[in-house]
């Protein structure tokens, strides 16, 4: 008969865990290894296309969250590169009037009418940490209310570390898609623009579907709640996120 941590929950090796073993391990040395973490992120890169419930399982491990650490961070500046690629395309567009759309039309006309300059170049250092900041602060909203939901109401087994890791292997998809469309924005064309679009659906479905594996793998939690769980933590954290804005304006 399996026997199980009294820890973490998960199945003994030999009456030994491995996940707590290296936790303690690496606890008792009081190093972090970058250099590995870095390998771990660079492996469910790898994996997370073509075998996305192998890259689920060897990343979803509570001694592996400094590379959930990581990829959280990678993330978010990615979804910076990506803003500021855009608004420096716009902008590069909108100094040339054979260029101009609908769209940007209605960008300069509002500018105009709110009293702000027309041809003013954006101000990218701030756009970008200000994206950065506000896609960081999301996750981790999305990490602790997933680990309230999963941990706290519906009893899972996982823990807070364990959720940092559920969260960043399912933002490896979106840390893709931001890269590829951050190159694409600059290519002009009516199917480049659509095929954008298809990336960013695309990368939300599979990050959605990454994040539902995850959070089985980790939990081990009734179906039914996982759904909610995994229903509940993006809206929940971006409803949180909206009210902290409005505080903040």
């Amino acid at each position: 008969m399996a026997k199980f941590c009294t820890k973490c929950g998960k199945e003994l090796v030999d009456g030994v865990c491995p996940s707590c073993a290296s936790s303690e391990k690496e606890t008792v040395s009081g190093s972090v290894d970058i250099k590995g973490s870095l390998m771990e992120c660079v492996n469910v890169f790898k994996k997370i296309f073509t075998k996305p419930f192998d890259a689920i399982k060897e990343f979803v491990s509570e001694n592996k969250f400094i590379a959930g650490i990581i990829m959280v961070v990678i993330s978010a500046l990615s979804t910076g590169i990506y803003k500021i690629a855009t608004l420096k395309n716009v902008y590069s567009s909108s100094k040339s009037l054979d260029s101009f759309t609908s769209s940007d039309f209605a960008d300069i006309l509002n500018s105009a009418l709110s009293g702000g300059s027309v041809s003013a170049k954006p101000e990218y250092f701030k756009e970008f940490m200000t994206s950065f900041a506000m896609n960081l602060v999301l996750s981790a909203l999305v990490i602790i209310i997933g680990y309230l939901i999963v941990s706290k109401l519906f009893k899972g087994k996982t823990s807070i570390k364990e959720m940092i890791n559920v969260v960043a292997v399912s933002l490896t998809v979106i840390v893709m898609a931001n890269l590829v469309n951050s190159v694409l924005v600059f290519i002009d064309g009516e199917f480049i623009a659509n095929l954008r679009v298809y990336i960013s659906s695309f990368a939300t479905i599979m990050s959605t579907l990454v994040l539902y594996g995850a959070v089985k793998e980790s939990a081990d939690i009734d179906s039914n709640k996982l759904f909610v769980s995994v229903a509940s933590m993006s809206v929940l954290a971006t409803i949180a996120m909206d009210l902290i804005q409005k505080v903040l304006n």
